[in-house]
């Protein structure tokens, strides 16, 4: 597939917006890329094409458009497999902690106590990053509509 022609460009955004629905449905946070039907920047050339056609033929409305922007902010949250068992070991850890019906000075022995300090600051650091490209993807996203915008009208 050609991610810079219009057909292949949507078919590549429609598999990927399929997996990130999946996702949500299942609440998977993050995924991995290995998840994903194409890589991370077949996805954003794909996105770019698609959307580039779709302001320059009039086709997309504000619904669309803010679809589209949510799935295409979302590649932020695919992420290597080391850093999904991190943030799921992390998760887990968190939800023992919240189950347990201890006082919390009698938490501070437990092994989801033990797990969470010491994968807190690293959690925290990756949960970051994904913002920030998720922050640099919205940018782009917006950057790309405006630069069409400004062309076609």
């Amino acid at each position: 597939m050609d991610a810079a022609t219009f057909r292949d460009a949507q078919r590549i955004v429609a598999d990927y917006l399929k997996v990130v629905e999946a996702h949500a449905a299942q609440e998977v946070y993050p995924g991995s890329l290995r998840d994903l039907p194409h890589s991370k920047e077949i996805i954003r050339s794909a996105f770019k094409t698609a959307t580039g056609a779709l302001v320059t033929t009039g086709q997309m409305t504000p619904e669309l458009r803010d679809y589209l922007e949510v799935g295409y902010v979302s590649l932020a949250d695919y992420v290597d497999d080391e850093i999904v068992t991190l943030m799921q070991e992390y998760h887990r850890a968190a939800e023992e902690l919240a189950e347990d019906k201890r006082l919390a000075k009698e938490k501070l022995t437990s092994d989801a106590w033990q797990r969470m300090s010491e994968q807190s600051r690293l959690a925290g650091e990756l949960a970051r990053n994904i913002s920030d490209e998720a922050d640099r993807l919205r940018e782009e996203f917006r950057a790309w509509l405006s630069g069409v915008t400004e062309v076609a009208g």
